[in-house]
């Protein structure tokens, strides 16, 4: 069995596509060989001058998910470290569609002319009921050609056109934006999760860690199940 360094390294994602992945290390390595023996890793090219390393896989045969643990055993086991950070800063936390800014204003002037009780509210109901499903559509499209899924509130959409037509439009058009951009219009910082890893003699165990603690309170903290793959000697 090997004996760990003290320390840790970081990989971080830039960018993430079904079947691409483009990752940035933080120490360099030799070449990209070794992460060619990943089950559905179709190719992997690393830049040297810039530390970077673009991956395509086949996403019927592994998840983005499941290759970046893979990606992340072997880069720690090459760096022979105790502790592994990989940080995602390719999730944006503020991302809105101009869609999106449109669908509220044309909400807010239909509440505007139902609080005066203007007879223009049969137009601006369908106004705002249009606009918002447009963008709600649009919203889960991008999230889709980009992720390769979208986020279950999208699905508000369905309630949004149950309502069109009768009184509680303007009610329902308001929630279904609220649902589904509130959470955008909130900026936040790069998701990243921390794994304890652990070297044997042809494999490497890498256990997520909740939180960013240091050595001494990692024993509190990690999760019963560990997450196991195989690595090849370097």
């Amino acid at each position: 069995m090997h004996n760990d360094n003290i320390g840790a390294v970081h990989l971080t994602v830039l960018s993430a596509m079904p079947g691409r992945l483009r990752l940035q290390l933080e120490k360099p390595i030799e070449g990209e060989a070794i992460f060619l023996s990943i089950p559905g890793l179709q190719s992997c090219r690393y830049n040297p001058r810039i530390q970077t390393m673009l991956c395509c896989y086949d996403k019927a045969v592994i998840s983005e998910s499941d290759l970046l643990v893979r990606i992340g055993a072997l880069y720690a086991r090459l760096q022979q470290t105790a502790v592994l950070h990989v940080k995602h800063s390719e999730e944006e936390g503020f991302s809105m569609a101009p869609s999106g800014y449109l669908a509220l204003g044309c909400i807010v002037l239909d509440g505007m002319m139902t609080l005066a009780g203007s007879t223009l509210t049969r137009y601006t109901r369908w106004l705002s009921a249009g606009a918002t499903l447009t963008a709600v559509v649009e919203h889960a499209y991008q999230e889709l050609h980009t992720r390769g899924s979208f986020d279950p509130e999208v699905m508000s959409v369905v309630y949004l056109i149950n309502a069109i037509g009768k009184p509680n439009g303007f009610q329902a058009s308001l929630l279904a934006w609220i649902v589904t951009f509130s959470r955008h219009l909130l900026p936040r910082g790069p998701r990243e999760q921390v794994y304890l890893v652990r070297n044997g003699e042809h494999t490497t165990t890498l256990t997520p860690v909740v939180g960013n603690e240091d050595g001494s309170a990692f024993a509190g903290s990690i999760f019963r199940r560990s997450v196991e793959v195989l690595a090849h000697k370097g």
